[in-house]
């Protein structure tokens, strides 16, 4: 019987602005968590990523680059239900390691999911700021907030992919809209990391 695993997901260092509660199935695999948390967070999936839990690193071989001295394991073949989650357990995703992205990620529910809701998952049901900027880090975004509550005006940067100029406010986050789109951006991104020429 496959369950459902509620994970709350934070950005470190900015962990009351910007977080996610992602419901998936415990069929999923290591590496669909992944995926799920860098969609949920708006990131491209154009840098590596690596989860560790229990002491591994989940992380694509032929992306390892040693980063943690830990042997990598294919995030692919590794079911999310194969490392017996307990409410409160905790794990780190790190994406971008020049810029230093971490998301804390820790156990909340788990239920027995419902005959028929399978493709329900992944979720997110609840959630709260904007999600991240590609190639800055987490304390540039503590700029922008601090500046956008001190002063009221919304920073800009430059959107590297498309070119414009863009305001960064970290208050916007629209769960309904979230979750539009989301398994499509989580296919993308699965595409990206997993079918590279």
């Amino acid at each position: 019987m496959a369950q459902v695993y509620k994970f709350r997901v934070q950005l470190k260092e900015l962990e009351k602005y910007i977080w996610r509660d992602i419901e998936i199935s415990s069929l999923s695999s290591v590496a669909k968590l992944g995926y799920a948390i860098l969609a949920a967070f708006e990131a491209n999936a154009s840098h590596l990523f690596c989860i560790e839990y229990s002491g591994k690193n989940y992380e694509f071989e032929f992306y390892n680059t040693d980063y943690s001295n830990k042997q990598a394991v294919n995030p692919t073949t590794v079911k999310l239900q194969s490392l017996k989650f307990k409410v409160g357990d905790k794990l780190i995703m790190r994406y971008d390691y020049g810029a230093g992205w971490e998301f804390d990620i820790k156990v909340v529910s788990i239920t027995e999911m419902k005959k028929g809701s399978g493709t329900h998952y992944p979720y997110i049901s609840d959630g709260a700021g904007k999600g991240i900027i590609e190639d800055t880090s987490s304390g540039i975004l503590f700029e922008y907030i601090r500046q956008t509550d001190e002063t009221g005006e919304l920073p800009t940067y430059i959107d590297r992919y498309f070119e414009h100029e863009t305001e960064w406010d970290y208050r916007r986050f629209d769960l309904k809209a979230s979750n539009v789109l989301f398994k499509f951006e989580i296919g993308e991104i699965e595409d990206a990391y997993e079918n590279i020429d």
